[in-house]
């Protein structure tokens, strides 16, 4: 059965494409990742193409994503946050041509940070990169997951104290759940991903614990459907500035 997508996919399929310099102005990226897998669907043509011109961007997994097959016996919690990392180390390598390694901040799944003050701690441990930083990526405000929804609000914290910083939020469930209320989507723009989408999806099938049934002594365990995962490979990516 084919996913049943939102008014936020029409509008993509009509808005203007943004070209990689309006995304990442003239400093590093950072993509804020609520889960291991995010970066990829959200926006892994476009980290692909900021690498290959040369910029760097930095992807900043929030969770450890740990509590997507919460009864599996095989991979309880720490096993499973170990395969993600793996996984998402093995997808930000592929996308960045072997030139960059995911941040892992280790947060547990479904406790991402949601204060200032742990804001102020996520922007100490980032300390280092943040100077060079001139775009933040993040998921929607919009998608209905609160990692997603607490990992913009993030963004929007480490963006104020970033003079200049453009700030870019890439829907995920919002795509095809409906969105959080009053979310909104004015000057939507995509990302042209066509030369980049076979890349992605090897990216994507590198995150093989949410795409397959690797885990399969959890029946109420996460498999994106193949038709889902498909739609995040094979159309442009959309890019809602803040």
């Amino acid at each position: 059965m084919s996913p049943a997508f939102t008014p936020v996919v029409s509008a993509a399929a009509a808005a203007p494409p943004i070209r990689l310099g309006e995304l990442t102005g003239t400093g590093d990226v950072l993509m804020l990742a609520p889960h291991p897998d995010d970066e990829t669907l959200a926006a892994g043509a476009a980290l692909a193409a900021t690498w290959r011109s040369g910029r760097r961007a930095h992807v900043a997994v929030v969770t450890d994503g740990s509590r997507s097959h919460p009864n599996s016996a095989r991979y309880p919690a720490a096993a499973l946050a170990a395969l993600r990392r793996r996984e998402v180390t093995r997808a930000v390598r592929l996308l960045s041509g072997n030139n960059a390694r995911p941040i892992w901040l280790g947060y547990p799944d479904l406790a991402a940070p949601e204060d200032p003050a742990a804001f102020a701690a996520v922007a100490a441990r980032l300390g280092r990169i943040l100077p060079d930083v001139s775009a933040i990526w993040s998921t929607w405000w919009g998608d209905p997951h609160p990692d997603h929804q607490r990992t913009w609000a993030l963004a929007c914290y480490l963006a104020a104290r970033q003079p200049g910083c453009r700030l870019y939020a890439c829907p995920v469930w919002g795509r095809v759940q409906g969105p959080a209320a009053a979310a909104r989507f004015s000057g939507l723009r995509r990302f042209r991903s066509a030369p980049l989408r076979a890349l992605k999806a090897r990216a994507v099938a590198a995150h093989a614990s949410q795409m397959t049934p690797l885990i399969d002594d959890d029946p109420t365990g996460f498999t994106m459907a193949p038709e889902l995962a498909a739609h995040f490979v094979d159309t442009d990516e959309i890019f809602i500035p803040a």
